[in-house]
């Protein structure tokens, strides 16, 4: 990439350090040693090119390009559900020791988003603070719905990216724990790449001088999050099964396609 914001390979190394360091407590580093080797690192250059150009975006764009990047965040919702469905339908080829605990980490970040957490009072959800977020933004209330229409480019992008992810979620040959072991590496790499991704967001968002409850309560948990989904794969899988690694290559891929289309549309 020629942008001036390319991640180079020094700046690359300390954020693989960054990210490991969050992830240290019960699951160790040397655990998801082997997860992080099937990172490439395409999905961090191309997310920081993507936060660079943000505050350049004209102000009366903010508006449609939140209702579209709020769709792929609300769709990490759905995605999650779907990960938890498949990993408990498994329940024919896989033992239940490993499966609840599978689905015990998974189910605590779930509940995150919707303001549920172990000891403490029901908050506000993820998506509570989204139209929080987008009003302060764009002085409007959240549409409740989305439009249907292809009016929304940034919305487009979105809809074409967070299809394509269900579609790969379900994983129509192989077996159901297949399913369940390549949905949890697809998770873990959801969790992890996110922690960069929010701080990437939250720090081009302040450059415009906006802060958010929504981007700090994500910058807060995302770690947690990330522990949680490696505690999720090693319950149900050893570290370097190679269904884990190409499940965690394609969602950077994912990730890397969809943020490279929100590039375009800077162009």
């Amino acid at each position: 990439m020629t942008v001036d914001y390319f991640i180079s390979q020094h700046s690359l190394a300390a954020t693989v350090n960054y990210t490991r360091t969050c992830l240290t407590t019960s699951t160790t580093k040397n655990s998801i040693q082997p997860l992080e080797s099937a990172i490439a690192g395409t999905a961090w250059s191309v997310m920081a090119q993507f936060y660079k150009l943000l505050p350049r975006i004209p102000r009366q764009e903010h508006p449609a390009l939140l209702l579209g990047m709020g769709y792929n965040f609300e769709f990490y919702d759905g995605m999650f559900a779907l990960i938890a469905g498949y990993v408990q339908m498994s329940m024919d080829e896989g033992d239940y020791t490993p499966r609840y605990r599978a689905m015990q980490a998974l189910l605590q970040p779930f509940c995150s988003e919707y303001g549920i957490e172990p000891s403490r009072p029901i908050m506000k959800s993820h998506r509570q603070l989204y139209a929080e977020f987008y009003r302060s933004v764009a002085g409007e209330p959240l549409p409740e719905r989305y439009p249907q229409d292809k009016a929304n480019p940034w919305l487009n992008v979105s809809r074409q990216w967070t299809e394509r992810m269900a579609q790969t979620l379900a994983c129509p040959q192989g077996s159901s724990l297949d399913r369940a072991k390549f949905n949890l590496g697809y998770h873990w790499a959801v969790e992890y790449l996110s922690i960069e991704e929010f701080r990437l967001m939250r720090q081009a968002w302040g450059k415009l001088g906006i802060k958010a409850s929504y981007l700090d309560a994500h910058c807060k948990v995302e770690e947690e999050h990330a522990r949680r989904a490696s505690e999720a794969v090693l319950a149900l899988a050893s570290p370097d099964d190679a269904t884990i690694a190409r499940a965690i290559k394609t969602h950077e891929n994912d990730l890397t396609g969809y943020y490279r289309n929100l590039s375009g549309l800077l162009k």
